[in-house]
């Protein structure tokens, strides 16, 4: 489950259970869903990957998706939440639900820009950048999960007045009733999320090769847990570095549980990526109580999770600055546990159950409008 079916997963959990009837809508393949407490779940026809080979969308596959939006009955809810991906599906609800008399509100986990033209490296970067400009007029309220991404969109979207935050969050309770005990033979470093060019882990891999050989390290130092694209080519890397068998490649774990397992055993969590529309991973990880090393960046919002000095550690994207910083951390055992007990007390202010009473102010309050 992503980022964003987690989130979607976790509000509707809580809604349901303060008697809201929520219905959950998409593509999915699977036949049996979690039930829970007056949420249903409608799945749409013409089911398919939203990604490639590649680990990108394509237009056609987003057309279909949009056109399957078209089959749901919006007439029978009060509030149309939707998430900005793929873009393409806004068009098509906001057209129906304004001529229906609905209401929408569009969740945005991350606004591009002038990005596209670094992701897309020939002129149809454009394109993506107009859709996505016009995608963001859309809706008559706006949320934002982070004020990164809300500082963004303000520059984008004409009505800059109907934009509200709501974070992303952790179930603290779940996680608290888990009690992961610690493993001292586990690998003290770990990176969790997808395995895509963007995330960097090549750099987390060049920091590691250098902090291996200046300290002469012995065992797995490195645990990865995720899949993508790049996986081979990352694997390739480390034994080219000479450092594959310091690096554990799991791939992809069958719960969220036992990953919060592997990141609550490890000393560090490192986020090398510089494009974060939000950083659920450092969220989790700081929830657990392991402090957080990411490279600082005008295109990430882990910042606003994780503050440099305080839950974590925030370094320049450069492979000598991330060395230096595992080794600064790494022995240094009161400091790990300074900003391990901070962690925990930050993580508090990204509780589920709150950020879901928030939702649901901002949705009453939409209604009364």
């Amino acid at each position: 489950m992503g980022g964003i079916e987690q989130r979607n997963y976790q509000l509707g959990k809580f809604l349901g259970e303060k008697g809201h009837k929520i219905t959950f809508t998409g593509w999915t393949t699977q036949k049996n869903h979690p039930r829970l407490n007056d949420v249903e779940i409608i799945p749409l026809p013409w089911a398919e990957k939203l990604y490639n080979n590649e680990g990108q969308r394509t237009g056609l596959t987003s057309l279909k998706f949009s056109l399957a939006i078209l089959t749901l009955p919006l007439h029978k809810f009060d509030v149309i939440l939707t998430d900005n991906i793929p873009y393409i599906h806004l068009f098509f609800l906001t057209i129906w639900a304004k001529i229906i008399r609905k209401k929408v509100i569009i969740t945005w986990h991350e606004y591009w820009g002038k990005y596209w033209s670094i992701y897309i490296k020939n002129w149809s970067w454009f394109i993506f950048y107009f859709i996505e400009f016009l995608s963001a007029q859309l809706g008559q309220k706006v949320i934002s999960v982070s004020e990164f991404t809300a500082q963004k969109l303000k520059k984008s979207r004409l009505k800059s007045d109907t934009i509200e935050i709501v974070y992303n969050g952790i179930n603290l309770n779940y996680i608290s009733s888990l009690n992961f005990a610690k493993n001292s033979n586990k690998p003290p470093l770990i990176y969790a999320g997808r395995l895509m060019k963007e995330k960097r882990v090549d750099l987390l891999l060049k920091a590691v090769a250098l902090f291996v050989e200046d300290n002469n390290y012995s065992g797995v130092i490195l645990q990865i847990i995720g899949d993508g694209i790049v996986r081979q080519e990352l694997e390739n890397l480390a034994h080219k570095l000479g450092i594959l068998d310091k690096v554990k490649f799991t791939g992809k774990l069958d719960t969220i549980e036992q990953v919060w397992q592997e990141i609550s055993q490890a000393k560090i969590a490192i986020q090398p990526s510089l494009r974060e529309g939000f950083g659920i991973f450092p969220l989790e990880a700081i929830a657990l109580g392991t402090p957080v090393i990411y490279c600082r960046s005008k295109e990430s919002a882990v910042s606003e999770i994780v503050r440099d000095g305080i839950e974590g550690i925030a370094v320049d994207g450069e492979i000598n600055e991330l060395r230096n910083a595992i080794e600064n951390l790494l022995y240094n055992e009161s400091e790990l546990k300074r900003l391990s007990d901070n962690g925990k007390l930050r993580a508090k202010s990204f509780d589920w159950e709150k950020i879901a009473h928030k939702l649901e102010q901002i949705c009453f309050d939409f209604l009364e409008k």
